[in-house]
């Protein structure tokens, strides 16, 4: 069961937004009442426990190379995947080529991100 919103209602813990009328025991039907100080630090804790309890996100963007002696191609792939189409993967191969080749980083507040007028990719 997931976790209340911590600024949900009272009785059932549903966002004001998407509340509306609701059933629940032993309430029965209820509109949307503010949550107490300490119902909301009392959901809080359970989210922050339960966020520390959960083992972390496992991100693959591992780069290997496909060995010559097999008479694969040397073209790199996602070590993980083992494909050459993983999303991850070939974010982190751009970021890692752009550094390589002593590009500049692209600006989010010029047009065309890398400072030209030209809009991707140039």
């Amino acid at each position: 069961m997931a976790t209340p919103d911590p600024m949900g209602c009272l009785w059932c813990g549903v966002p004001h937004r998407e509340h509306m009328r609701r059933w629940k025991p032993p309430v029965g039907w209820h509109e949307w009442a503010a949550p107490t100080q300490e119902r909301i630090l009392a959901r809080m804790e359970v989210r922050r426990a339960d966020r520390l309890a959960t083992n972390p996100a496992v991100y693959h963007a591992t780069t290997a190379w496909a060995a010559d002696l097999t008479g694969e191609s040397a073209d790199p792939y996602c070590a993980d995947c083992k494909t050459d189409v993983c999303f991850r993967w070939s974010r982190v191969q751009a970021r890692l080529d752009r550094q390589r080749w002593g590009m500049p980083r692209p600006k989010a507040d010029e047009p065309g991100g890398w400072g030209g007028n030209e809009p991707w990719p140039f």
